[in-house]
């Protein structure tokens, strides 16, 4: 029989693969409903201008990487609850670019890049912050 912890961190597991799903799916207005928007992203390679609301720069990085890479897609390997409030996930993210993102030339090319995001729920259960971790200069070395 399931301890109450337990169960709390199957909801906020779930959560959490959902967010992934929609993501997966290229579902951005669906993304951005399992978050508070005031809530914090940071996109930690960018440094401080990786750092944001969600619903302001969550919503702009992740709608230019979805119509810059429109076959965008992800394996979520793993979901493991740190706590209560917790999730960290462990996602491959792959795509091939079709349009420039950001200072990246789009020269039609393909990536894969392993992705760390940690997530974290208020007691509304909603995502109120997001960190993403990543090799950024791989991830410009295979799309130059």
């Amino acid at each position: 029989m399931e301890t109450l912890v337990q169960q709390q961190q199957i909801s906020l597991k779930n959560k959490c693969v959902e967010f992934m799903f929609a993501y997966q799916q290229k579902n951005l207005e669906k993304m951005l409903s399992f978050c508070d928007l005031n809530g914090t992203v940071e996109f930690l390679p960018l440094g401080e201008g990786g750092k944001g609301k969600i619903g302001e720069l969550g919503k702009a990085i992740w709608g230019g990487l979805i119509e810059c890479f429109p076959d965008i897609d992800n394996t979520l390997d793993a979901a493991v609850a740190d706590d209560e409030k917790t999730v960290r996930c462990q996602v491959v993210i792959r795509g091939t670019q079709a349009k420039d993102f950001a200072d990246i030339k789009s020269q039609g090319k393909h990536f894969d890049s392993d992705h760390i995001f940690i997530f974290h729920l208020n007691n509304d259960n909603k995502i109120d912050y997001i960190s993403i971790q990543w090799n950024h200069e791989d991830f410009k070395r295979q799309l130059s």
